[in-house]
């Protein structure tokens, strides 16, 4: 699978939230972002996805 990786940032404006909401998402349990090294997360964009989707009230 061909999977894109986005950084939180680009996660923020794609989902139309602050960076700030955006990074608070990234440190709720089970939230799926890769580490990549120091200052170097990325996400998957259809696991951002997923994860959201599964979490609608």
């Amino acid at each position: 699978m061909n999977e894109e990786l986005i950084t939180i940032p680009q996660m923020a404006d794609r989902l139309q939230i602050s960076r700030r909401k955006a990074y608070e998402l990234k440190n709720k349990p089970g939230f799926p972002f890769y580490n990549l090294g120091e200052r170097q997360m990325r996400v998957a964009w259809h696991e951002v996805l997923e994860w959201i989707h599964t979490r609608k009230e």
